[in-house]
């Protein structure tokens, strides 16, 4: 028997990308319903997981992790009208692990949930003329996840939270040229600088380095020049420099750091 709160719910997060300025045909997506799934629970008792949620794991990772669209998809398979963004990690891939472990929470507490292998992948729309658009112009944009939600799915191309845990940002824009970044290791500051410049500049994206592994900041800095440079040189990316200041701040196991951009 279908419980009265019943509702159609899964477990995502919010995803934040440069998006183009207009994306044709009725069916898409607005980018505050942008999101990746972690979880699908589809038609359950919302009181039940709500209940459930206080001794649900939490993310081990406290600032949102980041990705690259590299590819415009269409799913599913068999019939393939939903137009989709592949995500590659960029960097580490926290969320695989922390996908399994709620998975395993959930099955431990009754949830029938058959693992499978999931594309990552972020849902733009549906649209004969959306499809031919963005195989036209699809180019690698860069992203990142913030908050996850415990959504609702509504008619209408709309995803509605209903249960927020917080994340921090990878980095906030304080002015033109100026960012906060957060991170949990230099490692993760360093590459949340890259995904920082390449929001101001997606056709920066191609250059960036997810493998370079950093001893501190200094050494950080003279990497990005280097990525820096060969984007102007081969794609003319208007980046003049970018640094780290020597100063930081550390708090409670997160790395609050400085990233300073000079653009024409």
């Amino acid at each position: 028997m279908k419980n009265t709160d019943d509702k159609r719910l899964f477990f995502g997060f919010e995803v934040h990308a440069p998006w183009p300025d207009s994306l044709p045909g009725a069916n898409t997506l607005k980018a505050k319903h942008c999101h990746l799934t972690l979880l699908y629970l589809g038609s359950t008792s919302y009181k039940k997981i709500r209940n459930l949620i206080p001794q649900m794991p939490n993310p081990p990772f406290r600032v949102g992790p980041l990705g690259v669209s590299d590819a415009c998809l269409c799913l599913p398979k068999r019939h393939p009208d939903i137009i989709t963004w592949h995500v590659e990690p960029f960097g580490s891939d926290p969320i695989t692990a922390y996908q399994k472990e709620v998975t395993d929470f959930l099955v431990n507490h009754g949830y029938e949930i058959k693992e499978k292998q999931q594309i990552k992948h972020i849902t733009l729309g549906r649209s004969a003329i959306l499809k031919k658009e963005l195989k036209k112009s699809f180019r690698p944009t860069p992203l990142y996840f913030k908050n996850l939600h415990l959504y609702e799915s509504l008619k209408g191309n709309r995803y509605e939270p209903i249960w927020t845990h917080d994340l921090l940002p990878p980095f906030e824009e304080v002015n033109k040229g100026s960012f906060t970044l957060y991170g949990e290791s230099f490692q993760q500051v360093f590459l949340n600088a890259q995904i920082a410049l390449a929001f101001k500049f997606p056709a920066l994206t191609p250059f960036l380095d997810p493998h370079y592994k950093v001893r501190n900041l200094h050494d950080g800095g003279v990497r990005l020049t280097a990525i820096i440079n060969q984007a102007y040189r081969e794609a003319n990316v208007p980046i003049e420099s970018a640094f780290f200041p020597e100063e930081g701040k550390e708090s409670k196991g997160v790395l609050t750091w400085d990233l300073i951009a000079k653009f024409p």
